[in-house]
């Protein structure tokens, strides 16, 4: 993206390869949104340092994430996932690069960082392996810091884990994970935040 952004629940959105909000633009996501993922370019969605996300859906119309094969076709791996990067503290001594081919820095020393909201969101048959120990997750939070939001989030049928958190200071709740073909819940790089009701 290079401007800000609005997907509405109208019609459904279609991510092709990777696709990247920068520094200073938002995305923002309506209630009852549908986003799927190209079956040949499989898609991701990456927050960068100073971007946002405003993903607010409800229970009774949440925001998913899904693979483009038809209903009984889907698999884990259909797509990458939804990786978000901010600008809390690692436990790195240089700024890290984020996995899965990816290669965006991620980090710094703002632990309040808000990198916006995501809310009553599933993400389905995600997760992809860009090289040997170089996953993307079904969610991946890299520095993500404490102003940032996220909560009622499920994860399902993901390729490698459900979540990942690479340092960062970002509180969570009602995190659930199904079906998950590696981790639950993966640390690294000294994560600091506080996770209730997983």
């Amino acid at each position: 993206l290079t401007a800000n952004k609005e997907l509405t629940s109208d019609r459904t959105w279609i991510i092709k390869g990777y696709g990247y909000v920068p520094n200073g633009v938002t995305l923002t996501i309506k209630p009852g949104t549908r986003i799927i993922s190209d079956v040949v370019e499989k898609g991701a969605l990456i927050i960068e340092r100073g971007g946002k996300i405003d993903a607010n859906g409800t229970a009774a119309q949440p925001i998913v994430f899904t693979s483009g094969k038809a209903a009984g076709s889907r698999t884990p791996g259909d797509w990458g996932g939804i990786v978000i990067l901010g600008k809390a503290r690692t436990n790195r001594s240089s700024t890290p690069l984020i996995e899965g081919g990816i290669d965006r820095p991620y980090g710094g020393t703002d632990d309040a960082d808000n990198s916006g909201t995501l809310r009553y969101v599933r993400i389905e048959y995600a997760g992809v392996v860009a090289f040997a120990n170089s996953e993307i997750n079904a969610l991946t939070l890299g520095g993500v810091g404490s102003g940032t939001t996220i909560e009622y989030i499920q994860t399902s049928y993901a390729n490698d884990d459900a979540y990942e958190f690479f340092g960062g200071k970002v509180n969570c709740k009602y995190l659930i994970a199904s079906y998950t073909a590696d981790d639950d819940f993966d640390f690294d790089f000294g994560y600091t935040g506080k996770i209730q009701y997983a």
